[in-house]
């Protein structure tokens, strides 16, 4: 009897013993099982994300405002500008042998050419290019040759009186001869850059004044649009 309870002892400890060995499996199977599963509910859930639009930092409450007050005051400026410079160049029409003699020869004599040419071409500038920029046709164009006249303008005042004592002196006329000129100078130069702005012939109609010019580029050149649309999509990709 003591010999059958001792081979039922160590039965029981062995069979005790292969379940603590078998257990560990099964549990590791089971392990191994979940990660599947995990991986297949965060693909659905990667999939169910949506893409939000990005939102602009710079962009302000103010913005819906101030946009067409600018665009309304850059039009502004231009007629204003553009008004008062057209009688200059009916001036110089209408006296062109005098500012041909007592300006072009007298101080630009170096020029090419007779004085009278110079004369109307300034005057050209002043009234065509006004007209032009007044409804903003090739506003950059015509801006820098109406800045290149009124530099010359500039030039022609500091010739005949000087600096006089720019930028802190206090002179009898109270301004400078050329101060006009200058202020002139410095409005043209804003156009020249920047463009007539967004009420004008070269926005609204032209459909932008810098792709009227790369469209004109691209039929001198022969470039063909598709390509070029094709190499921005792959710069981007």
């Amino acid at each position: 009897m003591f010999k059958i309870k001792n081979i039922l002892l160590i039965a029981l400890v062995l069979a005790g013993e292969s379940a603590a060995f078998t257990t560990p499996t099964a549990t590791k199977f089971a392990k191994n099982s979940m990660p599947t599963e995990l991986a297949v509910s965060d693909g659905e859930a990667e999939a169910a994300k949506v893409v939000e639009p990005k939102v602009d930092e710079d962009a302000t409450m103010f913005d819906s405002i101030a946009e067409p007050i600018g665009d309304i005051t850059i039009l502004a400026l231009r007629l204003a500008t553009c008004s008062l410079m057209v009688h200059h160049g009916l001036d110089k029409i209408q006296n062109v042998d005098g500012f041909s003699a007592n300006v072009v020869a007298k101080f630009f004599g170096f020029l090419p050419g007779p004085p009278s040419f110079w004369t109307l071409s300034a005057a050209a500038t002043q009234v065509a290019g006004a007209g032009l920029l007044t409804v903003g046709v090739l506003a950059r164009p015509v801006s820098f040759a109406m800045m290149c006249t009124m530099i010359t303008a500039v030039v022609f005042h500091i010739m005949n009186t000087g600096a006089e004592g720019f930028p802190l002196a206090v002179v009898p006329q109270h301004s400078y001869n050329y101060e006009l000129a200058a202020m002139y100078v410095s409005v043209l130069a804003y156009f020249s850059a920047t463009g007539a702005g967004a009420y004008s012939v070269d926005e609204k109609i032209l459909g932008g004044e810098l792709k009227f010019y790369e469209s004109i580029v691209n039929k001198v050149f022969g470039k063909d649009e598709k390509e070029d649309a094709y190499v921005n999509n792959e710069k981007r990709f």
